[in-house]
């Protein structure tokens, strides 16, 4: 922030020069940027943090510089004489938006001269930097970088009905910037104005409007002192790129408490230097004044923290410097925040306060000290593990952002479920929060094929929103998969086969899945379960909805919600040596029914817990000649092995006769071969 060395002396009770002021705000924790001399001052530039809105003046720069010395802070006060008139009679304001727009005044001012300004005023604007205008104008201008409070002043025979509406825009109205060469804009309805009977003459927080701007011939007029929700104007800032000294301070946060002392400070100076007659009683509308939040501080913790032995009452002094009203009670600080420090809320803040003047260059350095490096989380190991199962497996990772387009999240929202929408004007074209990762994936596929890329198989691990029938905002974290395959139907069992990787990776040998019907996106689908918890849905991606994201190549896809599975500690594997003897494999086709699932088979063939038995691999599933209607041919291949000796043919004989009779009479197979 540009400053005026002159300008923050005014609010001093001993003057501090250039070096000084440097000095002392770089300690409280504004670095000088840089420094210029101006007109027999100097023009210094202070680097202000998001959480300082209250030092964006020279009245909060004064303050710090005050409470770092033994200096006293002079604060302007004002008390304007009022005459004629109730302001009630000569205007009106109505707030249609009060949560955002808390607190809202209106003063009024008639029979002004508009005029240039005095010498005083101009010389400490000149000096910070900006370009005297009229006294009403630079009126406004001196109070926002005196007492950090933006303000804006309306002709108030320019507005329809004498009426100040506070409300949301509606689509479409057109408005026009205040300034020179603006351009007229088309409001969308999701920006918050300040309108008159008729139409906006000002974007709240940010501009005001040509129309209602005050000129030479102005003599009557409203004056505006407010606090607006920070994010509200952000958002229309934003939008259509308008950016100004008042959306800056509001963006930081203005109290409703420190509203009414500025607008008579302002309207004291209108006043003074451009005549008038102020009318009796403020126009108001908005919440009812909130009240002054104390937050207490325990000083024994304070030293703790600090690491330095700052007393009881060095501790008191200090905040009482900035404006807390600290009262210390057996060790323990009471502070009522003042209005202007919107950032302090917990016990930590005010430790902060402390350090901050007592000063982070004081503190002493130890050249040498003891750490104890922490332990990666779970879920670090979790996402690595995972990653390697999948990139051993030929996919490729992506990261994408959480924004999509409105039409490609429509497919993935959960059932009874709606998607996020996000109203950040840099959204634009994609303005919902993802429901899935399948959607961002598509993208990716399409842009690799762009680009003559034929076959791929891609993955991310990223977070996924939507709300619940509920409304409750839900974000989970998803494991999304997208794979190229010859046909639908022969590219299932791989990605199963992919599934129970990642399942291994994370510690799960329980895995099935279970037909489920069609999804938006998958047809068929299959619900996949972990530990006997349904986690995601594997399947045939829908071609329709594939050749609307433009991926014509055939593609499963499947989403795993992989939650507490991520901090799950991961087995250990071991390393074991090569086997010195052959194995004996022996495949086994039988005919079952279409219910019977594979899962269905492995549990018979792990029941038996075979001698000498070392694995059992899925070949194939027939149907078609041969096979009556309903039923289906599945081969398996058993794999034997003994570690001591090459095992011979009869000694396979015996189990493999014994899982014959337990297939027959569990699930009714008839043995093909």
């Amino acid at each position: 922030m540009d400053t005026s060395v002159a300008w923050i002396n005014d609010y001093l009770d001993r003057p501090a020069d250039a070096d000084e002021q440097a000095k002392l705000l770089t300690h409280a924790g504004f670095p000088l940027e840089g420094r210029e001399a101006v007109n027999g001052d100097s023009r210094q530039d202070f680097e202000m943090t998001s959480n300082r809105g209250d030092c964006t003046c020279h009245v909060g720069l004064a303050r710090e510089i005050a409470a770092l010395t033994d200096r006293a802070l002079l604060t302007p006060k004002a008390s304007p004489p009022r005459s004629g008139p109730a302001a009630d009679t000569l205007a009106r304001v109505v707030n249609e938006a009060p949560e955002s727009c808390p607190h809202y005044t209106g003063r009024v001012i008639t029979g002004i001269t508009v005029a240039p300004s005095n010498e005083r005023i101009a010389a400490r604007l000149t000096a910070r930097g900006d370009i005297p205008r009229s006294n009403v104008v630079d009126a406004t201008n001196f109070v926002l970088f005196e007492l950090g409070q933006p303000t804006h002043v309306f002709d108030l025979d320019t507005l329809a009905g004498g009426t100040i509406i506070i409300r949301m825009a509606r689509k479409g109205e057109k408005f026009l910037p205040i300034g020179e060469g603006a351009d007229e804009i088309k409001l969308n309805g999701t920006e918050l104005v300040i309108a008159d009977a008729e139409k906006p003459v000002a974007l709240a927080g940010v501009k005001g409007g040509a129309h209602s701007a005050v000129t030479e011939s102005t003599k009557n007029i409203l004056v505006e002192a407010a606090t607006f929700d920070p994010v509200m104007v952000r958002h229309t800032s934003r939008l259509h790129n308008i950016s100004s000294d008042s959306s800056f301070r509001f963006e930081r946060g203005v109290s409703p408490g420190q509203v009414d002392a500025a607008a008579e400070r302002l309207c004291g100076l209108i006043l003074e230097t451009a005549g008038g007659t102020m009318a009796p009683g403020v126009l108001v509308g908005g919440l009812p004044m909130p009240v002054r939040q104390q937050v207490t501080m325990r000083t024994a913790r304070c030293r703790s923290t600090l690491g330095l032995p700052v007393d009881d009452e060095t501790q008191v002094a200090m905040l009482e410097g900035l404006g807390f009203e600290p009262i210390l009670n057996d060790g323990v600080v009471t502070a009522t925040v003042p209005w202007h420090r919107g950032d302090i809320h917990r016990e930590i803040d005010l430790i902060e306060e402390v350090m901050r003047m007592h000063g982070f260059a004081d503190v002493p350095v130890e050249r040498c000290f003891t750490i104890e490096p922490a332990c990666d989380p779970a879920d670090h190991h979790a996402r690595e593990a995972v990653s390697r199962a999948l990139v051993a497996d030929s996919f490729v990772e992506s990261v994408t952002h959480s924004l999509i387009a409105e039409g490609d999240a429509t497919a993935f929202v959960p059932q009874g479920g709606t998607a996020r929408r996000v109203i950040e004007a840099r959204a634009a074209g994609e303005p919902m929060l993802r429901p899935s990762v399948i959607p961002s994936l598509l993208r990716v596929r399409a842009r690799n094929a762009d680009r003559g890329v034929h076959s791929l198989r891609l993955f991310e691990l990223g977070s996924v929103f939507h709300a619940d029938a509920s409304g409750t905002h839900r974000e989970t974290l998803e494991l999304g998969l997208l794979m190229d395959v010859e046909d639908a139907a022969s590219g299932i069992r791989p990605l199963r086969g992919v599934i129970d990787h990642v399942a291994g990776a994370l510690g799960v040998s329980n895995v099935s899945v279970e037909p489920c019907g069609d999804l938006p996106w998958l047809r068929p689908a299959g619900r996949v379960s972990l530990d006997g918890t349904p986690v995601g849905y594997l399947g045939s991606l829908d071609a329709a909805l594939g050749k609307k994201f433009g991926v014509d190549q055939p593609s499963t896809a499947a989403i795993l919600q992989l939650g507490d599975l991520m901090d799950r500690e991961r087995p250990e594997h071991q390393v074991t040596r090569l086997p010195d003897h052959p194995a004996i494999e022996r495949d086994l086709s039988v005919i079952v029914a279409e219910d019977v699932t594979w899962a269905d088979l492995m549990k018979i063939v792990t029941a038996l817990a075979m001698p000498l038995h070392q694995s059992t691999e899925h070949v194939t599933t027939y149907r078609g000649k041969g096979i009556d209607a309903g039923h289906k041919s599945v081969t398996m291949r058993l794999c034997f092995r003994a570690a001591d000796r090459t095992m011979t043919r009869d000694e396979v004989e015996g189990p493999i006769a014994t899982l014959i009779d337990s297939l027959q009479s569990q699930v009714g197979a008839e043995i093909r071969s």
